[in-house]
């Protein structure tokens, strides 16, 4: 058991979703310490959505309840299970939390819809102000470009990749619906914490070579990087 057996990965804005390929309740409460002690503040009362898809529950047992305790003991608030096809729904329902479909969850695709024309690309969402403190910026399904800085207290995020044009002194979040692909980009490098696809760093993690100079922010072998640009 290891804490590749738990996935916490970013979604949308301020929802996390947790994938299980296999589950204990000591070792899972044991991962959730490290990683929330790691960044208390960033994972503080955030929505989790806990998919159960890799389990096969005719052979592992799962407690709803008290995996729902354990997260709400390390301040995650979960707020629905992702619906499979080993998900007993009976059992779910004495949690008091949803169950959510593929189309709520994931992608919002209507029944059929594969055989229709996909649509086309987004084009970025581009910033042309500063983003001050206490601002969330969200580009969803697209890169997000910013031509000025990005203050202390403030955070940007994006379903593809971030640039920069400025300093970096908040958070950026790059792929958070998953994209492991993503990158971020700034012109200099004092961020508070950076992270793609649910893997981050905190800022006395940041303060290398890069510190206060231009970099890039990648994902290698499930490793967060940060490299000069």
């Amino acid at each position: 058991m290891n804490n590749n057996d738990f996935q916490l990965k970013g979604s949308v804005i301020t929802t996390f979703i947790l994938e299980f390929s296999d589950y204990h309740a000591t070792e899972f409460e044991q991962f959730l310490t490290s990683k929330v002690q790691s960044a208390p503040d960033f994972f503080s009362h955030s929505p989790v959505i806990i998919n159960l898809e890799k389990l096969d529950l005719n052979m592992i047992r799962v407690d709803y309840l008290e995996l729902i305790s354990i997260c709400r003991r390390h301040g995650l608030q979960p707020v629905a299970f992702k619906q499979s096809p080993n998900l007993d729904s009976s059992d779910v329902e004495t949690t008091g939390l949803a169950i959510l479909n593929q189309r709520t969850c994931g992608k919002n695709q209507r029944p059929g819809a594969a055989s229709e024309k996909p649509a086309p690309a987004r084009t970025a969402q581009i910033i042309t102000k500063p983003v001050r403190s206490g601002q969330q910026v969200y580009a969803e399904g697209r890169d997000l470009i910013i031509t000025g800085s990005v203050s202390g207290g403030a955070e940007v995020l994006a379903d593809g990749n971030i640039h920069i044009y400025g300093t970096l002194r908040g958070r950026a979040l790059a792929g958070v619906s998953g994209n492991l692909d993503a990158r971020i980009f700034c012109s200099s490098n004092e961020a508070e914490l950076v992270s793609i696809g649910g893997h981050f760093l905190l800022s006395d993690s940041l303060e290398t070579q890069t510190w206060k100079h231009p970099a890039q922010f990648y994902l290698q072998d499930e490793t967060l990087h940060v490299s000069p640009l």
